[in-house]
């Protein structure tokens, strides 16, 4: 009875308009908002050859799919009025995408001034922004990330940097505009589903290169340390946002929260761990080799950076903690994979637990949140 109880006071919030639901993370948060009890609708134009709407997140009838794209403000407009809460995760993703393809990556702002125009007082939204808004950030700071800090990038030439001066300037569009906004930079998930079957981002790369049984290649010689976040608690950080915000709704116009892991790890030694994870499983039977400078982009630029978030905001505000570990997380990503590889593609339980909604619902009202 209790449950009943929750789930009806959560679906009191939204209905929520999710753009580029249909991605590996807007498809997972539309499945937790559904099984809470919110009203979701998504909209994909399914341009992106890892976005579908044929997955099992997004499989309940009661998820509204969409296929449209954010650059059509008429479609824009009409979606964006029916849901007071909106979602903004539309975009160009990828480094390799971001770099060759640096036009495309500017134009994704005019999907962003449509979804700014269509929003009113009225609206909540969230962003989905990058941790690559700090750009070169170790360059000049000795420590993690933090909401405030300058941005450090190269010069204009170089593409790297194109990506995390749109998001900036798509920060300052959602800031700016009239609804109740929350910015939310997203540093480095991963899990079941990501980038499959194209493999865009380093974890996807590495269990491809695993499962077909090939050298792991590294950018420069693997020492930047990086962070990485396992989808579940990622959607638990979105979650404890939306439920901030909207809780909030008509008092401070704009924030901004760090949401990810907090330990960092050289890419060599994830390498490493992957390759372990991979002997633990069965999966291979002999190490793999991990090779440094092998792995290029389409334009070079200086990767030697390291990224942490600061999440001492996120932890204060929202009550958020990661908690699932990169090993536990690495193996069970890998084994999705692996099932994925043999034609065994329906997803179990645990592969899909961040579509349960329990998670949602203790999160929305842990101490504090009222």
């Amino acid at each position: 009875m209790e449950d009943a109880k929750e789930e009806t006071r959560y679906g009191t919030m939204g209905p929520v308009l999710i753009t580029g639901g249909a991605g590996f993370l807007g498809r997972f948060l539309a499945a937790r908002l559904h099984a809470a009890g919110c009203g979701v609708t998504v909209l994909d134009d399914l341009s992106c050859a890892n976005s579908t709407f044929d997955c099992a997140a997004l499989a309940p009838q009661g998820i509204r799919k969409v296929r449209g794209s954010v650059f059509d403000r008429a479609l824009v407009e009409r979606l964006v009025g029916a849901h007071p809460l909106v979602v903004h995760f539309a975009s160009v993703v990828g480094v390799e995408e971001t770099v060759s393809r640096t036009m495309a990556t500017i134009e994704n702002l005019n999907g962003t001034i449509n979804v700014v125009r269509a929003l009113t007082r009225d609206h909540v939204v969230m962003f989905g922004s990058s941790a690559d808004v700090y750009g070169a950030h170790s360059h000049m700071y000795d420590r993690a990330m933090r909401e405030d800090d300058l941005f450090v990038y190269e010069n204009g030439r170089v593409n790297r940097w194109v990506y995390p001066h749109v998001k900036t300037l798509e920060e300052n569009l959602i800031g700016n505009g009239a609804a109740r906004s929350v910015v939310v930079r997203i540093f480095n998930s991963y899990g079941p589903e990501m980038d499959y079957p194209a493999p865009k981002r380093v974890v996807p790369h590495f269990i491809d290169c695993v499962l077909h049984e090939r050298p792991l290649l590294l950018s420069g010689d693997g020492a930047q340390r990086r962070s990485f976040c396992f989808v579940d608690d990622m959607i638990d950080g979105f979650v404890a946002v939306l439920r901030h915000a909207w809780q909030r709704r008509g008092g401070e116009s704009s924030e901004c929260f760090n949401i990810g892991h907090p330990e960092p790890i050289a890419i060599r030694e994830l390498a490493h761990l992957m390759v372990g994870c991979a002997l633990d499983a069965g999966l291979i039977d002999a190490p793999l080799p991990v090779l440094a400078d092998r792995f290029t982009y389409s334009q070079p630029f200086d990767d030697r950076w390291h990224r942490t978030p600061d999440i001492d905001r996120a932890r204060q505000v929202l009550g958020f903690a990661p908690r699932v570990p990169l090993r536990e997380g690495l193996a069970r990503t890998l084994a999705h994979y692996e099932r994925l590889q043999r034609g065994c593609v329906a997803p179990t339980a645990q592969d899909l637990r961040s579509v349960d909604g329990s998670r949602a619902l203790a999160a929305l009202h842990a101490p504090g949140a009222d």
